[in-house]
């Protein structure tokens, strides 16, 4: 696999409030969010962003479920008008298991994109001849290639690579890489407000989404129709599709044994003149409601053809979980605009 994970922050509010009115932050889908994220106009006409406010909360940091030798992290992000005190954005970077070793892009007091590499201390590594001006929005991707002394790091910015450098040692003693993060280094205060937009994770492996997928958009895609699997019990509502749509508690479905299967017919691809589908994400609030392990997977049905992703482990409270399929399972190919359309998206017990 090369795609890993999908964010376009369309589809829930870092804002909502829990049971005791503080927000909700588990119905992101990052490990961690600044707790000061809002949600904001996102780069499309209705859609949404994420914005990152300066100061102590922090940025948006999102953990794999297994550690990588290589990563890929894009997204599209907007910094704020800024003083020139030495203080520099963040825009986005990388990090190993052992949190010793980050690699980051900021944006220097001049314009132009900084490479470092952050360990006991910041080194500035490259600095890019292009610029990336503190306004409006620009597309950011940072590649970097795990090894001793051949290690790579790779920058573009807006589709032109900015910085490539060969034979590093990007391991630096650390470990492999399982942390991409945006707008802070985990842990640390957000220099400058970032407004961040339709995020990818990948890394370089397979043979489809192993280099730069380039300016890419993420788009949230509701069910619109119960599909032909409907082994799940609905609760207060009509029908499957009406339970699953309205991201609250109202309506749900449940199921009390493994092995159940429920699918939904989902909204069709806004119209693109030639769209490439890179992956498609199913993503599920769902959370389990006795002792014991709760567990689901998620679930595409494509032609005669399923599939399922791994186990997803479910917690007592709400919280998005992601099942990312890279590949149509109906053929084993890449995804078109009439196979997605034609596909059906759900849930499976485990």
């Amino acid at each position: 696999m090369a795609l890993l994970f999908i964010d376009g922050f369309d589809h829930y509010d870092p804002q909502a409030l829990d049971p005791f009115g503080d927000p909700w932050l588990a119905r992101g889908k990052a490990a961690y969010l600044s707790p000061q994220a809002t949600r904001i106009q996102g780069r499309r006409p209705s859609s949404y962003a994420l914005r990152l406010p300066a100061g102590p909360g922090g940025g948006y940091v999102k953990n794999l479920e297994a550690e990588r030798t290589s990563l890929i992290v894009g997204a599209a992000v907007r910094v704020a008008p800024f003083e020139n005190t030495g203080q520099e954005p963040v825009l986005l970077g990388v990090r190993d298991t052992t949190a010793q070793v980050a690699h980051l892009v900021t944006i220097g007091n001049d314009g132009r994109l900084r490479l470092y590499r952050r360990g006991y201390w910041d080194q500035l590594i490259s600095t890019s001849v292009a610029t990336a001006a503190a306004r409006g929005w620009h597309y950011v991707e940072l590649q970097v290639v795990q090894g001793t002394a051949n290690g790579t790091v790779k920058v573009r910015a807006n589709g032109v690579l900015a910085i490539d450098l060969w034979s590093q040692d990007t391991v630096q003693n650390g470990g492999q890489l399982l942390t991409a993060f945006v707008g802070a280094v985990p842990g640390q205060a957000c220099p400058v407000t970032v407004d961040v937009d339709d995020l990818y994770i990948a890394d370089t492996l397979g043979t489809i989404n192993n280099t730069f997928l380039g300016d890419v958009r993420v788009d949230a895609l509701k069910p619109q129709a119960s599909g032909a699997l409907n082994q799940w019990t609905v609760e207060g509502a009509a029908s499957a599709w009406q339970a699953v749509s309205d991201g609250d508690e109202t309506t749900a479905l449940r199921a009390a044994t493994a092995g159940l299967r429920q699918t939904f017919d989902v909204e069709a691809l806004p119209a693109m003149t030639t769209p490439a589908i890179h992956g498609v994400q199913v993503t599920l609030l769902a959370r389990k409601t006795d002792a014991g392990n709760g567990r689901v997977r998620g679930l595409v049905a494509s032609g005669a053809s399923t599939a399922v992703g791994p186990n997803i482990v479910l917690q007592e409270q709400l919280a998005w979980h992601t099942a990312l399929f890279e590949r149509n399972p109906n053929g084993n190919v890449q995804w078109t605009e009439g196979a997605f359309n034609a596909a059906e998206f759900g849930v499976e017990s485990a």
